[in-house]
This record gives structure tokens, C-alpha cells and sequence, in this order.
């Protein structure tokens, strides 16, 4: 008897182990699963060729094909400035062009290839294995947690006066994403009956002693008790209480943003703020479009080193060297105002604007649904890679299309009649 698998079972079971396995094996396997997202993000380009040029024929809301345009002038900006700042004898490496150019857009084509796809399989059967598997996850980290806490198996990093969690990621952030991812997962299942679970996952995930998750959790909390409220009121007023929100939080921890985002000697500096800094002043001086792929606050312009580092004198600030140039993407909007410019950033704002803005619109037509509860967690996840942004690249990493990812299952499951 030949044993035949449906073409829906294996795109169903492949992106459940994907995201299982960007999310929580990533860190501990990368020299072997390292490549899995950029793997599927050529995949998902593939699949939107497909649909462009041979199918001709796409079904997207009016958002996404903003977001496509936005992404197609963000990379015509991009390589444009790497060709003036050819011209102007500032040279490239053309592996750090095409790998920035990738890291960029992955999460963005994630998205889009799983969204056109969505005919072609089950969203909600992937969503409910999601949500099953990850409850079995949580309770066995939440074990090795209470094992690592009296035998110390993992480093434990001293923060605060006290001893950070990070177990077999590679940094507390890591940890923190992990347990926040669960938190997304599981929010639909249990926020109605069980909350003192999900009140629970967001506690562990404090337990990275990072600010910029506590700062989530502050907005978790907010949301959770008083979300539908909110999404009644007009998009542009939601907006502005995101920013509020924002800036409360900026008041809460102005201590800590002042220790990384501020200075006063260059000599003296973190290298965060120096790369903030000298993003305003790259993007000035190579108004509007910026100094192209690969060159600035960027994976790839530190493996390559570019040019910008030299030419504005900061390859000898620690994290930015050379020798050590470990911390140069340790953000990502210094990197979007540097490669493309205050065009390109504006184009980046706008993709932003357009996922709330689809989010929102979905939420509220399912506000009084069970589908509320999704729709709640891929706008909490949008946040949360906006506040992760400030100090980290996480558009531009695996933890970045894993979300994507994950937005594009939930949307997938909006019913066709509100589509229409």
C-alpha cells in the first residue's frame, strides 16, 4: 500500500515545527538550525513569485499590498544607496548587501507566503497544535526553572542586585521571548477561566530581569482588563494611547534609558547610544535615502565591516570595533534611519501602521467572538517586538518570523464573508 500525505498536512506540520523550533531550539542548536528561517523566508519568496508571475492572481487585504509596496521602496532604497555610495568610492561587500538584504525582509516575506498559502491548508489546526504542545513546553521549563534555581545548571547573569534567568538561551532576552510567546499562545485558551496561568507565564518571564518585558508585561495588563474598551475608540485615538502608554513607561525606567541611550564622551559611551546618535547624523548627511544595505547598525556591516564605522570615526568604541564588534545591531531603528534614509524609515513606520491598522479592524469585528482573543494576541505581539526593537534587532531575527508567522495564522482564519 503507498502511503500518500496530503500537501496540507506537510505545510501544516512543517510550520508548526518551525515555529516550535525557532522559539525554543534556536539558541540551543543554531550551528545546525541557524538557517531555518531564512530557508523558509526564501520559501514564502518563492510562493509570492509564484502567485505574481505564474498564478497572477493574489487575495490580500488592502493593508498587505501597502506593506508589499512599502517593502519594495524600502529595498529600491536600499540598493539605490549602495550604488551612490559606490559611485562616491565608498565600496560594500556584496555578501554583506545580499545578507542584510535577506535579514531585513524575511519576517515581512514570512508573513506574506504563509498568508498566500492559506487556502492550501488548515490555520486553526496549526494554531491548535500550537496551543496544546506549548502548554506541555511551559510546564517543563517551569520545571527546569525550579531545578536550575537550586542547582544552578544554566548562567545566571547578576542584574539589579539579583540573579537573572536565561537556561539554555543564549541571553535573558531569549528567555524572556520564549515565556512571551507561550504567554500569546496560550492567552486564547485560558483568558477567560484560567488568567492565574497566563499571570503566571508573564511572571516567569520577568524572571529575565529585563526591562523592556517588564515594560510588556505593564502593557499585558493594560490590555488584558481593559482591551475592549479600547478597541472601540477610534484607530487614531488607540494609536495615541499606545504612545502615552509608551511614554509612561519611558518615565517608569528614564534611570535606565538614560544609562544606555544618553552620554556625554564619546570615550565613555555605550555603544547603543552611539549608534542612536550617529544614525540621525548618517541620515542627514546622506538625506533622504541613507548609505544602503549592509553599512550601518546592521548583522552584516559588522561580519563585513563597513565603511560607515571608519568614516564617521567610531570603530574604536567598544561593541562597534573591529575587534569586537558585537553590540553594532543591538537595535533596529538606528538601522532603518542609517541603510535607507528618512524615506525608508517613513515607509517602515507606515508597514507598522498598516499591521495595527488590519489588526485593529479585525478586532473589532470579533470583539464580542472567541476570535477576539487571537486578534488580542497578535496586537500584544506587535508590541512586543516594538518595545524589544528599542534594544534589539528583532525584526531582522528568527524571533521576528516567528511572529510574523504567527500574525499570519490568525489572520488566516478571518471568515470570508468579513474578508468580503
Amino acid at each position: 500500500m503507498r502511503l500518500r500525505v496530503k500537501f496540507s498536512t506537510i505545510l501544516e506540520q512543517s510550520i508548526f515545527l518551525l515555529i516550535l523550533s525557532l522559539v525554543f531550539l534556536y539558541d540551543a542548536f543554531d550551528n545546525s538550525l541557524g538557517f531555518l528561517d531564512e530557508l523558509f523566508a526564501l520559501f514564502s519568496l518563492l510562493v509570492l513569485l509564484y502567485f505574481i508571475f505564474i498564478k497572477q492572481r493574489m487575495k490580500l487585504y488592502r493593508s498587505e499590498y501597502y506593506i508589499l509596496s512599502l517593502l519594495g521602496i524600502i529595498t529600491i532604497i536600499g540598493l539605490l544607496s549602495n550604488y551612490h555610495s559606490y559611485q562616491n568610492g565608498n565600496q560594500t561587500s556584496g555578501a554583506a548587501i545580499f545578507g542584510d538584504l535577506v535579514t531585513f525582509n524575511k519576517a515581512f516575506v514570512s508573513y506574506i507566503g504563509v498568508r498566500l498559502l492559506s487556502k492550501y491548508f488548515n490555520s486553526n489546526k496549526v494554531l491548535n497544535s500550537i496551543t496544546k504542545y506549548i502548554e506541555l513546553i511551559f510546564y517543563i521549563l517551569s520545571f527546569i526553572i525550579v531545578l536550575d534555581f537550586i542547582f544552578k545548571f544554566f548562567p545566571q547573569p547578576p542584574r539589579y542586585g539579583v540573579y537573572s534567568f536565561q537556561l539554555f538561551f543564549k541571553h535573558p532576552s531569549r528567555f524572556g521571548f520564549a515565556f512571551t510567546f507561550i504567554f500569546l499562545a496560550l492567552l486564547p485558551k485560558y483568558y477567560k477561566d484560567r488568567k492565574s496561568i497566563l499571570v503566571f507565564v508573564l511572571l516567569l518571564g520577568m524572571l529575565s530581569l529585563r526591562v523592556k518585558y517588564i515594560g510588556f508585561g505593564f502593557l499585558t495588563v493594560v490590555f488584558m482588563f481593559y482591551g475592549k474598551r479600547l478597541f472601540k475608540i477610534p484607530k487614531a485615538y488607540f494609536l495615541w494611547i499606545v504612545v502615552s502608554l509608551a511614554l509612561i513607561m519611558l518615565w517608569l525606567f528614564w534611570d535606565t534609558f538614560q544609562m544606555y541611550f544618553t552620554f556625554k564622551s564619546i570615550n565613555t559611551a555605550w555603544s547603543r547610544a552611539i549608534v542612536l546618535y550617529y544614525s540621525f547624523i548618517i541620515g542627514n548627511d546622506f538625506f533622504p535615502l541613507g548609505s544602503g544595505f549592509g553599512t550601518y547598525s546592521s548583522y552584516y556591516s559588522g561580519v563585513y565591516y563597513s565603511w560607515v564605522y571608519d568614516s564617521y570615526k567610531i570603530s574604536k568604541v567598544y561593541g562597534i570595533s573591529r575587534i569586537y564588534p558585537n553590540f553594532i545591531a543591538d537595535q533596529y531603528w538606528p538601522m532603518v534611519l542609517g541603510q535607507f534614509g528618512y524615506f525608508g524609515l517613513l515607509c517602515m513606520v507606515g508597514i507598522i501602521y498598516q499591521y495595527f491598522k488590519l489588526f485593529l479592524t479585525n478586532i473589532k469585528f470579533y470583539v464580542k467572538s472567541e476570535k477576539y482573543y487571537y486578534f488580542l494576541s497578535i496586537i500584544l505581539g506587535l508590541l512586543l517586538l516594538l518595545v524589544d526593537s528599542t534594544s534589539d534587532a528583532i525584526f531582522s531575527q528568527q524571533r521576528g518570523v516567528v511572529m510574523f508567522i504567527y500574525f499570519a495564522l490568525v489572520v488566516n482564519t478571518v471568515d470570508e464573508r468579513h474578508e468580503k
